[in-house]
């Protein structure tokens, strides 16, 4: 298999526990836990770098701290769901002092200063929660640019922010939605996945962010395991129907592993091609979506993660041993290691 020879960063991204709005996506994460999903990540996926995110700042450090002394390059990224734009800036100075404490002993540290706000916080895009404000996106795209510039103004803060209290680099994850200017930043951070709308006009689309003469990195890119879940890109979770206790899925769907594993290879390869410098797969794992083998209670074909949960008990403590790899893992690992 040929492997990334242009693609620096090999990298996967790392949900420390991110809050939504009352649920944490990770409930249970103990150090012995992320020591060894962390070497997981190093020594047999064979990424060099991960990107690690979420809400609690302790475990925003705890994970980085993990990585670094592994020897991965991180990026550190803070989420913190609806909050105000005061508050993210006020988290962000937060994690920006721990970034800088790791990055004058490890050095290989990059800030990530935000994740698709124009959703993710509030004040930007119309709507009560990250739900309602994404769903608002069809109805207001012809007023996007005006959105965007609101977006920028933030941005230009959380810079400055981050630049004040981190002395290394900076980025940002953005939407395709999103109009960034990229002034100021040390690399031009895209969440781009392929979905049916923008299939034909993928390549083309990422080669126009060359022209802002940075390198580019995917923050996040990724697909669901069902057949058809590659043509729904960043929207393939949408099938659970979270209302049910227990929850499970809208109507029946078809477990495919290999339409996973698919998507994610051949957007490595585009990503080689087309000189991308850097590219975390969208995700390690996704607790909250475990496996089943009744096909509407399996929540883990709605998972982006590249692992699988085996057990359908949401609050069955991790033992360390309560995931196995699904095929997108096995495939990436032999995509990086053949570059190793």
């Amino acid at each position: 298999m040929k492997d990334t020879k242009n693609v620096v960063l090999k990298g996967i991204n790392y949900d420390a526990g991110t809050d939504y709005d009352g649920h944490l996506s990770r409930e249970i994460l103990n150090e012995a836990t992320v020591r060894k999903e962390i070497q997981v990540i190093k020594d047999v996926l064979h990424c060099n770098c991960v990107q690690i995110y979420g809400s609690d700042i302790g475990r925003l450090a705890m994970c980085a701290k993990e990585a670094l002394v592994q020897g991965l390059f991180v990026w550190l990224q803070p989420r913190l769901i609806n909050s105000t734009p005061r508050k993210m800036l006020d988290h962000l100075v937060q994690v920006a002092m721990i970034a800088e404490r790791l990055r004058t002993q490890h050095q290989k540290i990059v800030l990530n200063a935000g994740c698709e706000l124009s959703i993710f916080m509030s004040g930007i895009l119309p709507g009560y929660g990250f739900s309602q404000r994404a769903l608002s996106l069809a109805l207001i795209w012809p007023f996007l640019p005006l959105f965007n510039r609101k977006l920028n103004r933030h941005l230009q803060k959380a810079l400055a922010t981050a630049k004040k209290h981190f002395d290394g680099q900076v980025s940002y994850s953005a939407g395709i939605w999103e109009d960034i200017d990229w002034r100021g930043f040390d690399f031009v951070g895209l969440n781009y996945y392929r979905e049916a709308s923008n299939q034909k006009t993928y390549v083309n689309d990422l080669r126009s962010f060359h022209r802002f003469n940075k390198p580019i990195v995917i923050t996040e890119f990724g697909c669901c395991c069902y057949e058809g879940a590659d043509m729904k890109g960043g929207s393939g979770d949408d099938i659970v129907d979270w209302s049910k206790l227990p929850p499970k899925l809208k109507k029946t769907y078809k477990r495919n592993e290999m339409v996973q594993a698919d998507y994610v290879i051949d957007l490595l390869k585009i990503f080689d091609s087309e000189n991308v410098y850097g590219a975390f797969v969208f995700e390690f794992i996704e607790p909250s979506y475990p496996y089943s083998p009744d096909a509407l209670m399996d929540l883990d074909m709605a998972s982006y993660g590249i692992v699988k949960r085996r057990s359908i008990d949401l609050n069955a403590k991790p033992d360390g041993d309560f995931w196995e790899p699904k095929l997108a893992f096995t495939e990436i690992s032999k995509l990086y290691g053949d570059g190793a």
